[in-house]
């Protein structure tokens, strides 16, 4: 009888074994510590966590909803170790790493996803571009093609626009072309995020200042 604990991950309850469970754990509290000293820490922990909840996805199903310990280490293997976190947790992790393949011995599979961000009607061309691995300007002009042809096609691409999911998350576009999100990607989008923050709000303060030249030069 195997033992199941209730975790919170990115805002959904998962069900993971126990040893899955403590695996998971381990890493975001050594992540935690690596990341002490980084002023974007809540948000990289936040984004990690997130990204462990839809690896956890990808396992889960109509008949499967407990996520084992093969596959906690799956994931871990897959998120890497995040930077700083010093040589006991990368040997953890590449420990963990080592079971994870031997044990499961699971290749990455892809999701048949929509891709909202990258797409021109929806995202649903994207993402069975991404899904079949071809350029999406084939499927585009396969579509339009087949709409003159035959009107069904623009039923079928509404009932793809329902049906598919959306990828929204980091992870989710990885998962829609077969790859894995790590860590260190975690990290640089979370950097990304804070420069663009940080040139959005010197842009506003820049726009500020000018107006208010302008309104009291203006009185003067």
């Amino acid at each position: 009888m195997r033992k199941v604990t209730l975790v919170s991950l990115g805002g959904n309850t998962y069900q993971l074994e126990d040893e899955a469970h403590e695996a998971v754990a381990a890493y975001l509290e050594r992540a935690s510590r690596a990341l002490a000293a980084n002023p974007d820490r809540a948000e990289i922990l936040a984004d990690l966590e997130q990204a462990i909840a839809d690896k956890c996805d990808t396992f889960l199903g109509k008949h499967r909803d407990v996520v084992c310990a093969a596959e906690a280490l799956q994931i871990i293997r897959e998120m890497g170790s995040v930077q700083g976190s010093g040589e006991e947790g990368a040997a953890t992790e590449d420990a963990a790493a080592s079971g994870a393949d031997s044990t499961l011995g699971r290749a990455r599979r892809r999701r048949l996803m929509r891709l909202p961000e990258e797409g021109m009607m929806g995202g649903v061309c994207s993402g069975i571009a991404a899904y079949f691995d071809i350029d999406v300007v084939w499927v585009r002009l396969a579509f339009v093609l087949l709409v003159f042809v035959t009107g069904i096609w623009f039923v079928a691409w509404l009932v793809m626009l329902i049906v598919m999911p959306a990828a929204r998350t980091p992870e989710q576009i990885a998962s829609a072309r077969g790859e894995a999100l790590s860590a260190r990607e975690v990290m640089e989008m979370a950097k990304a995020k804070s420069a663009d923050l940080g040139k959005a709000a010197a842009s506003g303060l820049r726009d500020a200042k000018r107006n208010l030249r302008e309104t009291f030069g203006s009185r003067g």
